[in-house]
């Protein structure tokens, strides 16, 4: 339970689409004074996706974090390629070459 005003409590749900000709019946339970604490009880429809709410930015921002990973991943694999792979290590050259 949360005491903020402004919070949000998604219960339930329903199997399938809302028809039009067809009637609901929602069962309410006053199960906490609301007015104790200067809050108010609402009821919203709302539709949601599969993982849960409609957030499309934050999708985005997944697709981008996943694609910066790809890049560094590539970054590391070629710097893999072009300077490690095929050396020998006991070299000095190849060892002078990693130096900073």
């Amino acid at each position: 339970m949360e005491s903020l005003k402004d919070f949000v409590k998604l219960y339930g749900h329903l199997d399938g689409p809302l028809r039009k000709d067809k009637e609901y019946v929602i069962a309410l339970y006053d199960n906490w004074a609301s007015d104790k604490l200067a809050n108010e009880k609402y009821i919203v429809f709302s539709e949601v996706g599969t993982f849960g709410g409609k957030n499309f930015i934050l999708s985005y921002f997944f697709g981008g974090a996943a694609a910066l990973t790809l890049l560094v991943l590539l970054f590391f694999c070629v710097g893999f390629c072009a300077f490690v792979k095929g050396r020998r290590i006991e070299e000095e050259s190849y060892i002078q070459k990693l130096k900073y």
